[in-house]
């Protein structure tokens, strides 16, 4: 767009230290219908330039892959960049947009392969031992067979795991269930270690885990045909479901990533009021649909909700404080799950949202796969202005700069427009500085999270 001009003080030395990040996407090496992988390890990068060292793990079909090797990375003033190093697959490709020194958006850069994800700043007093506390987590796994969503709570303390307790939604089929297991140490320079939990179905699932900080742990499947990654986050507070939150969840029909979906409730007294949420399922768009229910909460932090205007879109919620929880959806039809977080602001307007964002998106478009990182510039008053890195399918196309315009409603929900991309661009705002989004487009299924940049 002419006189557009990127905005920040980032730089190479933005990127500096250890981090722990997690890709979900699509290998289309294997055939053209693309095959699901999951991939997450730790990073260093050394503030000028280059990935001094970098611990990948490569999940795929049946196969396990561990790759240790070095990089080199780029990160302009706007904070979008590159990084790169070695994988089980070759020369990873990443395009990059940093939120803040410690926490970073990033897509797949290469013509083969699609996926979205995170990386995260590690705190390295952390990572000398496996973790301890109580913890809320979520999965999503794929198997031969079926989709798992999985969340719950378990207590660790020594390396071995007590008190677990999970709620399961397999291809559809929903239970509830307990579990113990096992934290092995992990290693001392990279806080990568291993671990299994065994159910009392009875199955045993086993994983590397990844430590980010004492509050944040990050978990990719390791059992054999499985591929899977997931997050643990340390509770705190009196984990009540009390006040307005904003939500965010993804998950599969019988098409991988078939179901997108955004929005926000209050939650008060046992009764849930003034929802409102947009969703693509299977390609078709339900939007601003209203609804309200009813909850239980126990002492524990489960949190169950029946909503009465909406079938099959109950939700087991975990609250991993009163501001936030991992949630999956109670649905014969989806095997999804997501995040909600607690609004920050009574009202929300136009003014709301003014300055410098990065966001990341991935799913899937009428043209096959899409994932898309970047920078969105809101003004304050209704103008928007995309730059944006975009793996469409394998074509790359750097950099893509469209301008638009959005609008804000008291209760968060934010209408974005932007030419040749989406005039449906929809945004749960948590507060000022982050929100939820769905692309709530008839054929597509793309969905997000956008923070503002420090």
């Amino acid at each position: 767009m002419p006189g557009f001009i990127p905005k920040g003080n980032f730089s190479k030395a933005s990127l500096n230290g250890q981090y722990v990040y997690q890709i979900e996407g699509f290998d289309f090496n294997v055939n053209l219908s693309g095959v699901a992988y999951r991939e997450a390890g730790v990073f260093t990068a050394d503030g000028n330039g280059n990935i001094t060292s970098a611990t990948d793990d490569f999940s795929e079909g049946n196969t396990f892959l561990t790759t240790s090797s070095t990089g080199i990375y780029d990160i302009s003033k706007d904070g979008t960049g590159s990084l790169q190093f070695d994988s089980a697959l070759g020369t990873i490709h990443l395009a990059v947009t940093l939120v803040s020194a410690s926490k970073v958006y990033l897509v797949e850069g290469d013509q083969t392969l699609n996926g979205g994800g995170l990386a995260e700043k590690q705190d390295l007093t952390a990572i000398t031992s496996a973790p301890s506390g109580t913890f809320v987590f979520r999965e999503h796994d794929l198997n031969a067979t079926q989709s798992v969503a999985s969340v719950g709570a378990f207590t660790v303390a020594g390396g071995v795991v007590s008190n677990g307790n999970e709620d399961v939604n397999r291809g559809g089929t929903f239970s509830s269930l307990t579990f113990t297991g096992s934290f092995n140490g992990p290693d001392s320079s990279t806080g990568r270690g291993t671990g299994a939990f065994t159910d009392n179905s009875p199955a045993t699932s086993s994983f590397v885990y990844y430590i980010v900080d004492a509050n944040n742990v990050r978990f990719m499947a390791e059992t054999v045909g499985v591929n899977g990654l997931g997050r643990a986050e340390l509770q705190s507070g009196t984990p009540a479901l009390s006040g307005s939150y904003a939500s965010g969840s993804k998950g599969d029909t019988s098409f991988l990533g078939g179901v997108n979906m955004a929005g926000r409730f209050n939650a008060s007294a046992g009764n849930i009021a003034m929802g409102a949420r947009d969703s693509v399922q299977d390609g078709n768009v339900a939007g601003n649909v209203t609804f309200t229910g009813t909850y239980t909460q126990a002492v524990n932090g489960r949190a169950v909700i029946t909503l009465t205007t909406a079938a099959n879109q109950n939700l087991v919620v975990w609250m991993v404080s009163p501001t936030r929880g991992l949630f999956l959806v109670n649905d014969p039809n989806t095997v999804q799950d997501g995040s909600l977080d607690l609004q920050q602001l009574s009202t929300f307007s136009n003014t709301t949202m003014k300055g410098q964002f990065a966001f990341v998106m991935d799913g899937f478009d009428a043209g096959g796969a899409k994932d898309r990182v970047g920078t969105l510039q809101w003004d304050g008053s209704g103008g928007l202005v995309l730059n944006e890195f975009t793996n469409a399918a394998g074509v790359i196309n750097v950099p893509v700069i469209l301008s638009g315009n959005y609008a804000v409603s008291a209760n968060g929900r934010t209408g974005g427009s932007l030419g040749s991309l989406s005039n449906n661009l929809i945004f749960y705002l948590v507060s000022g500085n982050d929100a939820y989004l769905v692309q709530a487009d008839s054929g597509v299924a793309l969905n997000g999270t956008i923070s503002k940049q420090q």
